[in-house]
């Protein structure tokens, strides 16, 4: 129960990494703001952490549009963890077939919506003296995606915006990391990638398989926790091993 008294805010916690971890902070202490698009998966997430006697608020909206900040700063006034895991693919296919509107919202949603949420929690944790960002990346940041090039420069950016926060908040108690997972079962990852290129990563795994949501979890719940106090500015893989090819 070391996050008791926290509050932390967690984007894309309907289902997956998202709702994976809002559970494992939960079951640490902490109250858990559950934002996401979607109303029913927010739902049914935030119904099973108050079955468990957790404590689960959700926020309904898109990171991309101004009205959520507005509701954040009348719902949520405190946030110690943020996670940002909100991320959206674009259709795979080569840079110069992928329409610009879709580029455009990979880039809104997993890099311009990350970088404003801490921009909109920075402050209140440096006068507070204690805070967490934590970010969810991806192997595609540092290995790169054929066919996903603006995912994979949208989650290489949050790798420069997590070591950057990293140096700007470290003398103010607040430290700033980024998971960065490799393929992890997920009802995303099942319906938009398709099985051959999937069998293709966990080949190139040297673990042989996927990670799990909750194995992503736990290393996020590390890094959220006073236990981590000294871990600022880190990138840490949870990709079976992936990387190391």
């Amino acid at each position: 129960m070391e996050l008791v008294g926290r509050t932390a805010l967690v984007t894309g916690g309907g289902t997956g990494i998202g709702a994976a971890v809002a559970l494992e902070l939960a079951r640490r202490g902490a109250e858990v703001v559950l934002v996401s698009r979607r109303a029913d998966h927010l739902e049914a997430t935030a119904a099973k952490l108050t079955e468990a006697g957790l404590r689960a608020r959700v926020l309904v909206g898109d990171v991309r549009e101004e009205q959520l900040f507005q509701e954040l700063a009348g719902a949520v006034p405190r946030v110690d963890v943020l996670v940002n895991n909100a991320a959206v693919f674009a259709p795979y296919g080569p840079l110069e077939e992928v329409p610009l509107d879709e580029i455009d919202a990979v880039l809104e949603i997993d890099l311009r919506a990350a970088l404003r949420l801490v921009r909109h929690v920075l402050p209140d944790m440096k006068a507070r003296g204690w805070g967490r960002v934590i970010h969810l990346g991806s192997v595609a940041g540092s290995l790169g995606a054929a066919g996903q090039a603006a995912y994979s420069a949208a989650k290489a950016a949050l790798e420069g915006l997590s070591r950057s926060v990293a140096l700007e908040a470290a003398a103010s108690g607040v430290t700033s990391n980024l998971v960065e997972p490799g393929l992890v079962e997920t009802e995303r990852t099942v319906s938009q990638i398709a099985p051959e290129i999937r069998q293709g990563l966990v080949d190139a795994t040297p673990l042989g398989r996927p990670g799990t949501p909750e194995e992503v979890a736990h290393v996020v719940a590390y890094l959220a926790s006073e236990a981590a106090a000294c871990v600022t500015g880190a990138i840490v893989p949870v990709d079976g091993g992936i990387g190391l090819r």
